[in-house]
């Protein structure tokens, strides 16, 4: 590979990343956007805003979503305790 191509590939990759990044931000917002109608239901169903057994179970599902694969387990489950985090706290507006 010589200097173009590596400029044209780092070029690509980037517009691929922004791509990304930009659908990210969508879920982000579309699974936040939910917070309403679990704080509702957890009010009627008298449930605490923390739910540990679910977090679990998520993180469950997680390991065993990327078992096989080439990604570090801890920073995946790193990113999905800041999505709890902005779950509760969305949560907390409806509580």
């Amino acid at each position: 590979m010589d200097k173009i191509e590596a400029e044209n590939l780092l070029n690509k990759s980037r517009e691929k990343l922004d791509i990304i990044d930009e659908k990210l931000i969508r879920l982000i917002i579309e699974r936040t956007s939910l917070a309403g109608d679990i704080a509702n239901s957890k009010k009627v169903l008298k449930k605490d805003l923390s739910d540990p057994e679910r977090e679990n179970i998520i993180h469950e599902r997680i390991s065993k979503l990327i078992e096989d694969k080439d990604v570090n387990k801890e920073c995946v489950f790193e990113i999905f305790n800041i999505l709890f985090a902005m779950s509760k706290e969305e949560q907390k507006k409806y509580l």
